[in-house]
């Protein structure tokens, strides 16, 4: 929160119109799809899994709803396709990861590959838009008038993914898988079963993302999702979840992904270009991954001191 609060007040300073209410709003509109994502991402790193082809479901997503729209022109076949694009994508990360012994690394690595290129087939440097200004709606009205409903989305979830992630046994699960799934294991939980659930529910996430991110943005097209993966990850590091699992938080996570809203829209009023913005955040999660292992091996050298020294024996 004090980060959240100091690059505020920064990019104040250096851009006065950044307290202007509109503007703060905005940056509350242009965070939807990042913090749809970064919700489910929290729980994928909590086992100590990731997920990189996350941007390239969400553009997959996005490309299959523009290519059924323009082809058959119903708008509900576009969007019951496009969900289940994004679900069957985040299935097959599942599959793999929870019934081989590949590292989500290197699996959704692959997969990041896999998407674009069947984006690529499917649109090539084609884009889809017009689409009907009805479909528009869910990105571009207000709630009471003043609450984009990007962030209305995202707050719901937000509310639902915490419930899960604090009070019920999930996040217990997730966090106990990162932890030591073995003894998880031991225990009776079926880890396969969840590890398939979260990659299937990121799934949806991109795909739900996806159909916010083009009723904002009005066209789909290959080049959308490519910076998103870095975001959606440095968000949820940022909030406080470890990389290595076994701990996370999904209130660490919200302010995370507003962090990452208030940077893209300092950037923008300073016209600063997006390669400087990704520079930044990839400057960011390094450090921060540099600081949480300071601080784990801070924490171990402090709790070997404090263990008592085995009695000598006689």
């Amino acid at each position: 929160i004090i980060v959240l609060v100091g690059l505020v007040l920064v990019f104040g300073i250096m851009e006065p119109v950044f307290f202007y209410p509109d503007v703060l709003l905005d940056v509350t509109a242009i965070i939807g799809e990042i913090g749809i994502m970064a919700l489910a991402m929290t729980f994928i790193i909590t086992t100590g899994g990731i997920d990189l082809s996350v941007g390239y479901n969400l553009q997959l997503s996005a490309i299959v709803f523009g290519a059924v729209l323009a082809g058959t022109g119903s708008m509900l076949a576009a969007v019951v396709l496009a969900m289940l694009t994004g679900i069957v994508c985040g299935f097959f990360n599942g599959i793999i990861i929870s019934k081989t012994k590949i590292p989500p690394l290197v699996t959704t690595l692959a997969t990041m590959y896999l998407f674009r290129g069947i984006s690529m087939i499917i649109a090539g440097t084609n884009s889809y838009a017009g689409f009907p200004e009805g479909f528009k709606k869910i990105s571009t009205i207000d709630i009471f008038g003043v609450i984009p409903i990007q962030f209305f989305y995202f707050l719901v979830l937000f509310l639902l993914f915490n419930l899960f992630y604090v009070k019920g046994s999930l996040g217990r699960n997730l966090k106990g898988i990162g932890y030591n799934e073995n003894v998880v294991i031991f225990s009776g939980i079926k880890t396969k079963r969840i590890l398939l659930f979260i990659y299937t529910l990121m799934g949806l996430m991109c795909a739900f993302a996806a159909l916010v991110y083009l009723g904002r943005l009005s066209a789909a097209k290959t080049s959308i999702g490519n910076d998103l993966n870095l975001q959606v990850i440095t968000a949820v590091v940022l909030g406080g979840t470890s990389i290595m699992g076994g701990a996370g938080s999904i209130k660490g996570t919200f302010i995370g992904v507003l962090i990452i809203g208030v940077l893209r829209k300092g950037f923008t009023l300073l016209n600063f270009s997006g390669n400087i913005f990704n520079f930044t955040l990839g400057v960011i999660l390094i450090a921060s991954l540099i600081a949480y292992a300071l601080i784990e091996e801070r924490k171990k050298i402090t709790e070997k001191k404090i263990s008592p020294e085995p009695a000598a024996v006689a």
